[in-house]
């Protein structure tokens, strides 16, 4: 050969090789994305999926309405992203009154790693939980839990997306976790009743479903949770990868007495 075609060969050699490490890399991307995209659907529909069944298992009556959602603001921001569901194991202490810390399971993002939603119950706290329009107890409350050390919590997923909000002093990580309750008749119709200022017609039951005594009240739950593909990390967005959104609901019914 001459030292022409020995450099054309080589060259040759080189492009090819060049391009078999290029398709290679793009295949390991490829199956890296599609396996990070499986891992979090799966973490998605297990989550809501678990979530839901709770929700349906819920004890309600007038005064807990089964399930409530504890929001924080962060640097005039809203996050409900903490959701309380009244499911004793068995009968409750009290059906007609309020619950028991103990009979409480609590979904929320971690305290201090937000990429983790928390499934967290707390056995042998007897103590009465406090009213449902008592927000700031309760979220002193949820805070108190998510530190105890008698609380005991199952990791749904690492996979939720976290993202930072700044405040005046500090920042804050947040997980995108989403939930919301509806209430019909809401609570502030069933107040206005209980005060008589409303007929008991003219609240709004479900399809109107009311007898001279009872009627019908539902607590529709809607909730939302963005997971990152891939392992989870506070900063998992930070990759540039888009998050994947789950969305989930649930409806619960119970009669409310005149």
């Amino acid at each position: 050969m001459t030292l022409i075609e020995l450099v054309i060969a080589m060259t040759i050699m080189v492009m090819v090789a060049g391009t078999m490490g290029a398709l290679a890399k793009t295949v390991q991307q490829g199956y890296e994305y599609n396996e990070g995209h499986g891992l979090a659907t799966q973490h998605g529909r297990v989550a809501v999926d678990r979530i839901t069944r709770t929700a349906l298992e819920a004890t309600a009556n007038e005064h807990f309405p089964g399930m409530i959602v504890v929001a924080e603001s962060v640097a005039g921001w809203r996050f409900p992203d903490t959701l309380v569901v009244w499911r004793p194991d068995g009968s409750a202490a009290d059906p007609e009154g309020l619950p028991l810390f103990s009979e409480l399971v609590i979904y929320t993002p971690h305290a201090t790693l937000p990429n983790r939603l928390l499934e967290i119950t707390v056995p042998g706290d007897n103590r009465i939980v406090p009213t449902v329009d008592d927000t700031s107890q309760w979220r002193t409350e949820i805070a108190a839990i998510k530190n105890s050390m008698r609380a005991r919590a199952v990791v749904l997923t690492d996979l939720v997306r976290s993202g930072l909000v700044p405040e005046e002093s500090s920042s804050a990580w947040r997980g995108a976790v989403r939930f919301e309750t509806r209430l019909c008749p809401s609570q502030a119709e069933w107040d206005s009743y209980k005060a008589g200022y409303r007929d008991w017609d003219d609240l709004a039951w479900v399809q109107g479903i009311r007898g001279t005594s009872t009627g019908l009240r539902q607590v529709w739950l809607r909730m939302e949770l963005q997971l990152m593909p891939g392992e989870g990390s506070v900063a998992s967005d930070a990759s540039g990868d888009r998050p994947i959104p789950f969305f989930g609901s649930a409806a619960h019914y119970h009669e409310m007495h005149r």
